[in-house]
C-alpha cells in the first residue's frame, strides 16, 4: 500500500453508515476509481463539503492496487463550480456529462485527454452565458474522438452504401451536413438552433452507447425528462 497525491473530479457520492462517504473518483492519475472517506459527515471533519458531486479537488489517497474501495485521508478544493449549481439547464448538462464519462470509460483506465476534457468542459459551462447543449455536444464530439471511435466525416463516405457508422448515427443528409462542417471548421463556427442541437446530441448519445456500456439510454435523460414535466 501506498501514499499517493493526486487531482481528482467526484462522479458520484452517497452516504455511509453513520459519518462516512463512499465516492467515485475520476483522478489525473489512477482513472476512475471507488474510495471511502471516513468522517466526511462530519461538520468538525476537515473533508466535510469537500467531496460532494461535482466537486474538482486535489486528495490524498491509501491506495492498493488490488483493492476496490480505496481510503481517503486528505481531500482539499481545487475548484467547485457554483454556477452550474444555481442553472438548472446547466445542471442538467452536467449530469449528462459525468453520465457520459462514468459509463464510456472503465476502471484504471488513466486517459489524461479525457481528464483535461472532463476539467475544461465543467470551467466553459459554469461560464458560459451560451445554450449549454452546446457543451454538451461538444464533449460528446470531443470524448468519441478521444476514444478513437470518430466517424470519418466526408461528402464521399456520406454516398458509400456501406458507411456503418453513419447508419449508427442515425443522421439525415440534413444532420450528416452539419456533421461534415462541424468536423471541418468546429463547432464554434456552426450556429445551431436548440432543436438541431438536441437532434445532433440524440444522435450522439445513441452512438456512444452502441460503442461503451450497450445501455438504451442514460437515467439522467429520464430523471431529468420527468423533472421537466412537473413544472
Amino acid at each position: 500500500m501506498s501514499i499517493v497525491k493526486t487531482d481528482a473530479f467526484v462522479l458520484k457520492s452517497f452516504n455511509y453508515g453513520d459519518t462516512s462517504k463512499i465516492v467515485t473518483l475520476f483522478t489525473k492519475e489512477f482513472g476512475k476509481l471507488n474510495a471511502i472517506v471516513k468522517g466526511a459527515r462530519n461538520y468538525k471533519s476537515k473533508l466535510c463539503g469537500t467531496l460532494e458531486t461535482m466537486n474538482y479537488i486535489s486528495c490524498v489517497i491509501y491506495f492498493k492496487e488490488n483493492r476496490e474501495l480505496q481510503l481517503i485521508s486528505k481531500s482539499e478544493y481545487i475548484k467547485s463550480f457554483q454556477n452550474i449549481l444555481a442553472d438548472f439547464e446547466k445542471l442538467q448538462t452536467a449530469f449528462k456529462i459525468i453520465e457520459i464519462l462514468n459509463k464510456s470509460v472503465i476502471e484504471r483506465e488513466i486517459n489524461d485527454k479525457i481528464f483535461e476534457l472532463l476539467i475544461s468542459s465543467y470551467e466553459k459551462l459554469n461560464l458560459t452565458s451560451a445554450n449549454s447543449l452546446k457543451s454538451l455536444l461538444r464533449f460528446q464530439i470531443e470524448l468519441v474522438k478521444i476514444l478513437g471511435l470518430s466517424p470519418d466525416f466526408s461528402a464521399q463516405n456520406y454516398e458509400l452504401e456501406t458507411f456503418y457508422k453513419f447508419n449508427e448515427l442515425n443522421a439525415n443528409k440534413y444532420f450528416y451536413d452539419i456533421l461534415i462542417t462541424i468536423n471541418m471548421n468546429g463547432l464554434g463556427a456552426t450556429d445551431l438552433n436548440t432543436t438541431d442541437l438536441i437532434s445532433l446530441i440524440n444522435c450522439y448519445e445513441r452512438y456512444i452507447l452502441s460503442h461503451t456500456q450497450g445501455n438504451k439510454f442514460y437515467k439522467s435523460t429520464r430523471v431529468f425528462q420527468e423533472l421537466n414535466q412537473s413544472f
